[in-house]
């Protein structure tokens, strides 16, 4: 975390207490979400490129000519197609539609197993192994998608004379895990962290969202990002914009976005830089970002979790925090509090206007854990109308985009201020960090109306 000035940083630990109203209670058992196949197969069609390739392969082979061998004409094809994946138009003609092409050369494979964001089914991994053309290095797998999809990918190498990865787990979890410390895609530049802190590439085709802003910019100042310990000893980083040319702290009092997995955030993820140029574009208001650390992954399960108590921890124990530390150059109004977050972080994120809107009045939720049925139950039965609500999910979510699109209707017809956002796309940091600016934008907005919070 280069940005993170090293003499503000206090001592930090994972080990402290549970949050909230967790602290010395029993907590429910931790629930899963559920293995469901995907309800249809990925899209898996056939490459005119590859097609074309092994017609030409097909035709040496009939009539060698001394000269060339299958691999030469790889050889030709890859310095053909220097970048990876290979898009296409799709053959039908059909507007919108794409041919992409997953190719990996590796000589030395047995078996190459593709692991794409939501089109891989991890219930059925032979449909994700790769085809090889034979005597060469090419290894290759293509799906239709619609020309603004966009998804994280990997490749897992099975070498002779071992197991496959992905073979020799003994669970589920582990399975995820050997598939989540894939190989990045060598010829392809666009890379993600994921959350195993693992590289992995990212394909996003022509008509997938940009983002402008993740780029460190020159003469762009940049906010102040300090490490402390917290309530409870829980590492957090706070964000302090910049304001002028000469970096000093905005003018106060600025709003306050609380993210979630902010470990990942301000660092594997660029939230800061993000901020830091959209506040330089006057996209967004000078803000104020606490990023508050999960720690490992079973206490981010049992505190993000519907029954965790990060909310309660949130509004009593880290706002005081925040007075204590920041003072008036914060604005702690419940209309000028965010709290963002992703898949748990995202229920999080929705629990927290839904339950404590003496303290929040905005939610940023990208692929809530919505299989957990708990908060949009509340939020049927006490609608948080004084809230604004950003919805974002992925078309390739097929566990949580029902409970979205249905959560997203039931709090427009109960007068709610909500905002869904669908993306072609899966359980993925490669979207979430690219259409997070257009919530922070709405979210941020600068208030229409000098009128206080109401008691």
């Amino acid at each position: 975390m280069g940005r993170v000035s090293e003499d503000e940083v206090s001592v930090m630990t994972h080990d402290a207490e549970p949050t909230g109203g967790r602290r010395g209670a029993s907590a429910p058992a931790r629930r899963h979400p559920p293995k469901t196949r995907r309800p249809t197969p990925a899209p898996v069609v056939a490459s005119p490129a590859i097609t074309a390739l092994e017609a030409r392969i097909a035709e040496l082979r009939a009539h060698p000519d001394g000269v060339h061998t299958p691999q030469t004409l790889v050889d030709a094809f890859r310095a053909e197609h220097a970048s990876s994946p290979i898009i296409e138009p799709d053959p039908a003609g059909v507007p919108g539609l794409r041919v992409v092409t997953f190719a990996l050369h590796d000589a030395a494979a047995e078996r190459v197993l593709l692991f794409v964001n939501r089109l891989t089914d991890e219930t059925d991994l032979d449909r994700s192994l790769m085809r090889r053309v034979p005597d060469t290095d090419l290894w290759h797998l293509s799906y239709r998608m619609p020309d603004d999809w966009i998804a994280s990918y990997s490749y897992s190498v099975q070498r002779p004379g071992h197991l496959a990865p992905w073979e020799r787990q003994p669970d589920q979890r582990g399975v995820r895990d050997a598939l989540d410390h894939g190989l990045a895609d060598p010829r392809n530049p666009s890379q993600i962290t994921n959350r195993a802190g693992v590289r992995i590439s990212v394909a996003a085709l022509p008509h997938a969202p940009a983002e402008p802003w993740r780029a460190v910019r020159d003469g762009v100042p940049q906010g102040r990002l300090t490490a402390h310990a917290g309530p409870d000893g829980r590492r957090l980083w706070i964000y302090e914009p910049a304001a002028g040319d000469h970096g000093a702290v905005a003018p106060a009092p600025t709003p306050v976005l609380v993210v979630l997995d902010g470990d990942v955030w301000c660092d594997a993820q660029p939230l800061p830089t993000i901020l830091d140029n959209m506040i330089a574009d006057a996209a967004i208001p000078p803000v104020t970002a606490v990023f508050v650390d999960s720690a490992d992954r079973e206490r981010r399960w049992a505190e993000l979790d519907a029954h965790g108590g990060i909310v309660d921890w949130l509004a009593d124990r880290l706002r005081p925090w925040l007075v204590a530390r920041l003072g008036g150059a914060i604005d702690l109004a419940p209309r000028r509090v965010v709290v963002a977050g992703q898949s748990l972080g995202g229920l999080a994120a929705l629990a927290a206007v839904v339950r404590r809107p003496d303290a929040f009045g905005g939610a940023i939720a990208q692929s809530a854990a919505l299989w957990q049925p708990d908060v949009a139950r509340e939020a049927a039965a006490c609608p948080p109308r004084g809230a604004r609500i950003d919805l974002q999910v992925g078309l390739q979510e097929w566990v949580l985009l029902e409970p979205t699109r249905d959560l997203a209707a039931q709090l427009a017809d109960d007068g709610v201020d909500v905002v869904l956002t669908e993306v072609d796309g899966g359980h993925d940091y490669a979207w979430w960090r690219r259409t997070l600016p257009t919530a922070l934008r709405r979210q941020l907005a600068e208030p229409q109306d000098a009128e206080a919070d109401p008691a």
